[in-house]
């Protein structure tokens, strides 16, 4: 009689790990293509279309890039956090809240200050909302020990609901038509972009961001408690690490890179707040964290494909007339085969006979 059995691995790869996540992209890709038959699209001819128009043109560059920038900076924030094994579901609430805190400034104070002063003060506002917004789910973890997947996932609809009040209410456009935007922001105000093409710099600050926050893990001695006490909470109890102050610091922090995402996107690319500005970054922040396996390098190649994923899902929409829940789905696929793939990555399959 044969049995099948699973054995735990004594230790990962890196490349195994990759390695079974590139095999759950491509089963997705495959299922994808499957949907797509189903619906009356020819799954190599759409795949084609997105290689050629994302990749060949300079248009599918510049959208490609712009899409990278927020993504970054959430796969990032969560990246962070899960460094500490803390779950930080609510990058998506933090970059509504920093774009909110930026948009404030830009409305107030465009017309009145220089670029050189208005763009620093937007950011370090964005950073700072975001990080207050994450306090809260902070301290309920810290010292209530209240479930922080929960309460991160919950804020976002705040979050959401409280951009909408603005947009509908006091900040909502005289001149927009009735349509709940704010009035576009003066040219001081916005990140300055690259040459006459639309990209603009804040594709760099996640790359500067990753070069930090891979020096503070790897070089510094908080970066050491963070990882003794991902790896193991008791050790470092017993370290004399305070994993309460330390858990606020990591979440605080996190919560500050996803406010940056909300002010890059409000400022380098809508140029206005408006409803739904995030295609839901700060959800895909998630799945490119756990897809890298919080590895730097893991988060640029992840949030590269994942821009490849949103760009292309707009032209299917354009091209064949798609819906954007197809997008979604395909999303949702992605991170289906990878968890499904994870127990390979953590056990290996034996077969026994007895």
């Amino acid at each position: 009689m044969l049995y099948i059995t699973f054995e735990k691995r004594l230790r990962t790869s890196f490349y195994t790990r990759t390695g079974y996540n590139l095999l759950s992209i491509f089963i997705a890709l495959v299922i994808g293509g499957i949907l797509l038959a189903v619906v009356n699209t020819n799954p190599f001819q759409a795949y084609g279309d997105i290689v050629n128009e994302v990749f060949l043109t300079s248009y599918g560059w510049e959208d490609l890039l712009i899409k990278i920038s927020p993504l970054l900076l959430t796969g990032v924030a969560v990246a962070l956090a899960a460094n500490m094994r803390i779950w930080n579901i609510g990058a998506e609430g933090q970059l509504y809240i920093g774009a909110l805190a930026a948009t404030g400034v830009a409305l107030n104070y465009g017309n009145s200050a220089s670029s050189a002063v208005l763009i620093p003060v937007m950011i370090v506002l964005a950073m700072v909302a975001g990080a207050l917004w994450a306090f809260i789910p902070a301290v309920l973890k810290a010292y209530y020990n209240v479930n922080e997947i929960i309460t991160t996932l919950l804020m976002n609809y705040i979050a959401i609901s409280l951009v909408d009040f603005f947009i509908f209410g006091p900040w909502r456009d005289p001149k927009g038509l009735n349509f709940p935007i704010t009035e576009e922001f003066a040219m001081a105000a916005e990140l300055p972009t690259f040459g006459e093409s639309p990209v603009h710099i804040g594709v760099l600050f996640g790359m500067v961001l990753i070069v930090i926050i891979y020096f503070v893990l790897k070089k510094t001695n908080i970066g050491v408690q963070i990882t003794i006490t991902g790896d193991n909470p008791d050790a470092g109890l017993y370290s004399g690490i305070n994993i309460k102050r330390l858990i606020i610091i990591i979440l605080m922090v996190s919560g500050a890179i996803a406010g940056l995402a909300g002010m890059v996107e409000v400022t380098g690319f809508q140029h206005r707040l408006r409803q739904n500005i995030s295609l839901g970054y700060g959800f895909t922040g998630v799945i490119i964290a756990w897809l890298a396996r919080n590895h730097p390098i893991g988060i640029l190649f992840y949030t590269f494909f994942m821009a490849t994923v949103f760009v292309g899902g707009e032209l299917m929409q354009i091209n064949y007339g798609l819906p954007k829940a197809m997008i979604d789905l395909f999303q949702g696929m992605i991170l289906f085969c990878v968890l499904g793939l994870e127990i390979f990555g953590e056990y290996k399959l034996k077969i026994k006979r007895v």
